[in-house]
This record gives structure tokens, C-alpha cells and sequence, in this order.
């Protein structure tokens, strides 16, 4: 038999070189420049997303940081090379610049999420020679913070900011409901009575929203069920088996949870047109909240943004109507509350040759200062305790409320299957919302999660 055309092989790889070279200058191609061993001066390469409207928050921290270290390291020299890109593009931008020593850059902007996938195909550098000389890491950046960069026993990036998630009441709704104002639930019944309290006492307002349901994606999983799963003794993914469990008396009771607030003969929740729509969370937080339409919310720390001089939802009474409360365990056992958090931090390529020099310059950006200003201007949480000493991000509302729930957050299972494993999540939700029992609906979720991992690759408890 004669071997397929050389002719043929050659036109595809000019083809593949073709568009993967148009690709990377659409990613503003150039890496970086001199090795750690050379003479001359070093080009730190820094990549960051930019996307949205101006300002942007990583483009004014690394600008910052370009002064700082050129002023102070004549022999660096900083390129900042920002992505225009929305998330989905970013990565696959990003993954194409760090194939190659030409193009990789130094410094990359990495969503926490993405790190094990991005750790698996090679491009990511371990940090943890680096992080162990600088004391300042492991003193002041939160455990979980540590540990959300942290695959296969190495850490690979620093967190520059974070997000959690609480529960958000409005005070207005529950004095009328003759609730308290400093309202702190201990248990999921807590919840659930409060609402129930809203429903009988405060006609016209939903008593609670909580994400639900296919269209709402990863809204649904992660700040509807997750933070109900988490508070119970039964874990999304066993670390010490390294199986996802698919069956649990949590799995089961969470989805419980949210049949009863979408119980049609008792509803709590928004309805349908609301609560399965993907502008679900824009509704809830742009428009009903501020029209104190919502008695509770179980959302995220960034939902202030929407309400502030500058948000798409200016609501400047926010802060006296609006109370933060802890999200408890079901049943207020073991840590009594339960977080979750995602967020972004930055990296050393693989194939960067400067990779001393990128960490000092790394350490830089990090900085409590650095970081105290990142956290106001980008409105993240800061993943450092020591940034709260900074007034002005102290005083920013919310602010330390936030960074304290980093001390005893959680985070997704960052395994490349989480991502269809959550839209199964979703439908197991959105099932008991249409009637589905739990049992049934915890039964298909361990069917496809099957098919998904693999059944060696799963539990069952």
C-alpha cells in the first residue's frame, strides 16, 4: 500500500502554519526576548485579558508595576501585551501563545479554573521553588487562595483577586415581615422559614431567589447548588478516592432544597420566565432588587458593582437597605458557614526563558499595596489578609465582610470534566423545579456523570 500524498501533508501543515501564525498576531504575538542566563536586559512579557469597556483593572495594575520595576531594575524592561479577547477567546488565544518559545509570553493572566488543564498540556511552570523564598506568600495569602492554584501537589500561579458568595437580604422587606435587620441564618431551615415568613407577610416581592436550572449555567451549579452541596458532609468530588460522587444523602437533600423553593403550590423562588431565562441574574440584580422586589438572594460579592455611580444599575440607598449575611451548613454543623470562590491570578509560562526575572517581577504586582488598589479598582476580593490594613479598600462597602469569608472558602474541582459534570448539575435542578422527584433526578445526574468521567470514575454513598 502506498503512503498517503507528501503533497497533501505539506499544503495541511502550510495551512496549519498559516492560521496559527494569523492567530497569534491576532494575540499581538512576540514573546519573550532573553534568557535567564544572558547578559543583556530581560523583557518581561506580561498577558493580561482586556475586554469590556475602559478602565480596565489589570491594564492600570501592570502599568503601575512597569514604573516600579523599571525604575528600580534598570536591566528589565516590562512589555505589557493585553488580549482583546471575551473569556472563551482569551484561552484560546493564550493556549496558542504558549505552544512556542517564540510567542510565549513571561507572565500570564490565568483563571484558577483553567489551571490543571492548562498545567496537563504542559504550559504552565511550577512555582513552588519560587514561593517557598518568599515568606510574604505563605504568610499572607489565604490557605484556600493557596490551594486553588495548587494541581497535582505544585502550585502554579499567584491569585491577584477573588469573588464569594453569601446570602443577600433586604432589610426593608424583613421589617415589614417582622423579621430582624441583623439577620444571621444558622441553618438551611432558617432560610427557608424567612422566606416562607416574606411569602405570608409581604405580598407583591419574591421571598428568595436562587439560581436554578439549565439556562443560568454555571450560576446555577455554583452559587445555587454547590453552596448547598458544600454545606453538607457529602463532597462533589472525592480528592482521596479521586472520584466524582454521584449519589449522596447531600446530593439528594440539596436538590430538595431546591424543589422547595420552586414548589409551584408554594412558590419562593422567581417564576419560570424569570428564574429559566439566561438574563435571570441582569433581572434579579439590576431591576428587582433595587425596586425591593427580592427578599432574599443567595448571590455573589460582585453584585454591589451593579448598584454603584458608575454600575448599569445605580442604586445608591443599596447600602442601607441591603444586609450580608453567611451562608450556614445545612445544619449548621462543622465549619457553621460555607463559601465559594473562583477568580483569577497570574502564572510563569513554560517556555518563558526568564522565569527568575518574571517572578521578582511576579512579587511586585503582588504586593499589598498593588493588590489593595487592584481589589477597588476591579472590584474583586483580595486574596491577601494583610490587604484589609489598607483604608481605602477597607472602607470600600462590603469589602471586609468579603475578605473574611476567604478564610474558610471552597472552590470547583478543577478537572477538565467539571464543566460538562456542572451542566448536569444544572438539569438535575432544573428537573425537581418541573416536578421530577429528587431521587430520580440524582439518578440520570449519576447516569451521565458516568458516561462523562467513566464509572470507574465515580461513587457512590
Amino acid at each position: 500500500m502506498r503512503s498517503p500524498s507528501k503533497k497533501l501533508n505539506f499544503f495541511t501543515f502550510l495551512a496549519g502554519a498559516i492560521l496559527f501564525g494569523m492567530l497569534l498576531q491576532a494575540c499581538g504575538g512576540g514573546g519573550s526576548t532573553a534568557s535567564d542566563n544572558g547578559n543583556g536586559p530581560k523583557t518581561i512579557t506580561v498577558v493580561y485579558q482586556q475586554f469590556g469597556p475602559p478602565p480596565y483593572p489589570d491594564a492600570q495594575l501592570w502599568q503601575k508595576v512597569k514604573q516600579k520595576v523599571e525604575a528600580a531594575n534598570p536591566n528589565i524592561k516590562v512589555k505589557l501585551q493585553p488580549v482583546v479577547a471575551d473569556e472563551g477567546s482569551y484561552y484560546t488565544k493564550v493556549d496558542l501563545m504558549m505552544r512556542s518559545s517564540r510567542t510565549a509570553p513571561d507572565l500570564v493572566m490565568e483563571d484558577s479554573f483553567q489551571i490543571s488543564s492548562d498545567v496537563t498540556a504542559g504550559y504552565l511552570t511550577p512555582l513552588d521553588k519560587y514561593l517557598d523564598s518568599w515568606p510574604e506568600y505563605k504568610q499572607q495569602w489565604f490557605p484556600s487562595m493557596q490551594n486553588i492554584t495548587t494541581f497535582d501537589g505544585h502550585n502554579y500561579a499567584v491569585m491577584d483577586g477573588t469573588d464569594v458568595r453569601l446570602v443577600w437580604y433586604n432589610k426593608d422587606i424583613f421589617k415589614k415581615a417582622g423579621l430582624p435587620t441583623d439577620w444571621q441564618p444558622n441553618t438551611w431551615a432558617d432560610i427557608l422559614s424567612a422566606a416562607n415568613t416574606i411569602k405570608e407577610k409581604v405580598p407583591g416581592v419574591i421571598p428568595m431567589n436562587l439560581y436554578s436550572g439549565i439556562p443560568m449555567d454555571e450560576a446555577s451549579s455554583m452559587q445555587g447548588f454547590e453552596m448547598l452541596l458544600y454545606g453538607t458532609k457529602d463532597p462533589l468530588y472525592n480528592y482521596d478516592s479521586k472520584k466524582w460522587v454521584v449519589s449522596s444523602k447531600g446530593f439528594q437533600d440539596s436538590l430538595d432544597f431546591v424543589k422547595q423553593v420552586y414548589n409551584p403550590s408554594k412558590l419562593l423562588g422567581p417564576t419560570n420566565d424569570i428564574a429559566l431565562s439566561t438574563q435571570a441574574a441582569t433581572t434579579i440584580t439590576q431591576q428587582l432588587m433595587p425596586q425591593g422586589k427580592v427578599g432574599i438572594d443567595i448571590d455573589g460579592s460582585w453584585i454591589v458593582h451593579n448598584w454603584e455611580p458608575n454600575g448599569p444599575a445605580v442604586w445608591p440607598q443599596w447600602q442601607q437597605t441591603m444586609g450580608m449575611a453567611k451562608m450556614p451548613t445545612q445544619n449548621g454543623q462543622g465549619s457553621k458557614y460555607v463559601t465559594l470562590s473562583g477568580g483569577w491570578g497570574y502564572a510563569i509560562a513554560a517556555q518563558s526563558k526568564n522565569k527568575d526575572a518574571a517572578f521578582e517581577v511576579l512579587k511586585t504586582a503582588m504586593s499589598k499595596d498593588m493588590l489593595a488598589q487592584y481589589g477597588i479598582d476591579s472590584g474583586n476580593t483580595a486574596p491577601r489578609k494583610d490587604v484589609t490594613e489598607v483604608p481605602a479598600y477597607k472602607n470600600q462597602p462590603g469589602n471586609a465582610f468579603f475578605t473574611e469569608l476567604v478564610g474558610f472558602t471552597q472552590f470547583r474541582p478543577g478537572f477538565p470534566a467539571y464543566p460538562k459534570i456542572s451542566v448536569q448539575i444544572d438539569s438535575a435542578m432544573q428537573h425537581v423545579m418541573s416536578g421530577q422527584s429528587s431521587a430520580d433526578a440524582m439518578q440520570a445526574y449519576g447516569q451521565a456523570v458516568s458516561g462523562i468521567a467513566g464509572a470507574d470514575n465515580i461513587e457512590k454513598r
